[in-house]
């Protein structure tokens, strides 16, 4: 990951994971607990996903989905 690309990450919060991912937002904490959602972060009182990872997740799906 390029240096510039850091600093423009952002926190996707649980509502927002709740549309993308189409489960609720215990089955995205119960997945993301199992290792098969991206982790989930903590910050201050904010929890969600780095929407790097998320991109990155759906990126190993459609590879997954070529092959």
């Amino acid at each position: 990951m390029q240096t510039e690309e850091k600093f423009n990450d952002r926190l996707i919060r649980l509502p927002e994971l709740e549309q993308i991912f189409g489960v609720c937002k215990r089955t995205v904490r119960r997945k993301a607990e199992n290792g098969e959602l991206p982790p989930l972060r903590h910050i201050g009182r904010a929890v969600g996903m780095l929407e790097s990872h998320v991109k990155a997740y759906f990126q190993r799906l459609r590879e997954h989905q070529m092959n």
